[in-house]
């Protein structure tokens, strides 16, 4: 890696890791000197230009925007555009910012970043045209078709380029696919709650994909987004799972399949990652607590769907709600052992989500207003002092332990 290459974070770590190179005796004293000068000046450049996380945000922000403004540009002035200017604008928008992105980036090699956004922006212009052509043909299909389509379409290319922002809005997209695709599969009063259970099924096992992408050389670059998607998708799922819902329809046979081609990825997803790579601590643990909650979801859902068997609403609010609690200290947990600020971020978030719903549904109706608002605004500020100070004395800790180590 020269120079060149180095970021910021790269020398901050470099500079712990020389340091307990001097004291194991690996190296002396001028050669921990030579090491740091050949990399200072990345620290420096970061300093003086800015971040580079930042600049990364702020394009892929601009190239979101840009997509939505020639999405709404044309939805705006289409029936005034033939149909030869409607092809046009589409494929040529899209050619131009892949041609653009790939010589900046890989070509020009001058601004990388933007470079990489403008592909963003392609795969994007690319979904749109997809249901934009629908609709200049008038073509009748099953509309749901869509969104699997530009997401298995652009997934291909988030792989060889190994870009995660790509990654992030194909697994996005099959996202919003599988919700539209379920609703083809039910249809009645308790078809949102069968939703909500395949979503957290489908979270744990992107989870899990991401894993497996962690413990495979090749693919660990672009492991984070699966990890970080599923891990929202299945805490938003079970968060929704905590309140008053009737479960007494808690599967269907409908759904069935949705169920085993998730449990499959799963198992795939898991022994891909036992068999490869350098393993997290606690992967045991975690690995088995989720596969037995994903079990228990796919037996109740396949093999007890639409019974009056779980009727008794409190114990099964108490149960989700036991269970979402025992996550959220789990992943914190795992966070604080694997030094993975993310983790401990995402489950402080739900912890003050759950906190907040609690809050709202005991005492709404004992308190006056005035006095509810008062004292959830009051609990809520001070919650806020008591989790930044926490995750602070967390985050410096991972600091202190590297040290001592």
């Amino acid at each position: 890696m020269s120079a060149g290459n180095t970021d910021s974070a790269f020398y901050k770590k470099l500079k712990k890791e020389v340091e307990r190179w001097q004291t194991e005796g690996i190296i002396v004293s001028g050669q921990k000197e030579r090491i740091l000068e050949r990399y200072k000046r990345a620290e420096e450049i970061e300093e003086k230009a800015g971040s580079n996380k930042l600049i990364t945000t702020i394009s892929v922000l601009g190239a979101i925007l840009v997509g939505v403004g020639f999405i709404l540009f044309i939805a705006s002035n289409w029936s005034e555009i033939p149909r030869a200017g409607k092809l046009g604008i589409i494929f040529g928008a899209m050619l131009v910012s892949y041609v653009l992105g790939f010589y900046l980036r890989y070509e020009g090699k001058n601004y990388p970043k933007i470079g990489s956004s403008l592909i963003l922006l392609g795969a994007i212009i690319f979904g749109a045209g997809i249901f934009l052509i629908a609709q200049i043909y008038n073509i009748t299909v099953h509309y749901p078709n869509g969104p699997l389509m530009w997401s298995l379409a652009i997934l291909p290319l988030a792989y060889l380029l190994r870009f995660k922002s790509v990654l992030t809005l194909a697994l996005l997209v099959l996202c919003i696919w599988l919700g539209m695709e379920m609703t083809f599969h039910v249809a009645d009063d308790y078809s949102y709650i069968k939703m909500v259970v395949v979503f957290f099924m489908s979270g744990i096992m992107l989870w899990w994909i991401g894993y497996a992408h962690k413990g495979l050389a090749s693919l660990r670059d672009i492991s984070a987004p699966y990890i970080l998607i599923g891990i929202i998708i299945t805490f938003g799922s079970a968060f929704i799972l905590t309140f008053n819902v009737n479960v007494e329809k808690f599967g269907s046979l409908n759904l069935i399949p949705f169920y085993f081609p998730i449990m499959g990825l799963f198992v795939v997803a898991a022994i891909v990652y036992a068999a490869t790579g350098e393993k997290e601590k606690g992967w045991i643990i975690e690995l088995t607590v989720l596969a037995l909650i994903l079990a228990g979801f796919f037996v109740i859902a396949v093999f007890y769907p639409d019974t009056a068997v779980y009727k008794a609403q409190s114990f099964n609010r108490t149960i989700f709600n036991i269970i979402y609690a025992a996550g959220i200290v789990g992943i914190i947990y795992l966070g604080y052992v694997n030094k993975n600020p993310v983790y401990i971020n995402i489950g402080l978030l739900f912890f003050v989500l759950d906190v907040i719903a609690r809050y709202f549904d005991f005492f709404w109706k004992l308190l006056p207003r005035s006095l509810f608002f008062i004292g959830g605004g009051l609990i809520l500020l001070a919650g806020s002092v008591i989790l930044e100070r926490k995750r602070r004395m967390v985050l410096q800790s991972f600091e202190a332990k590297e040290e001592i180590i």
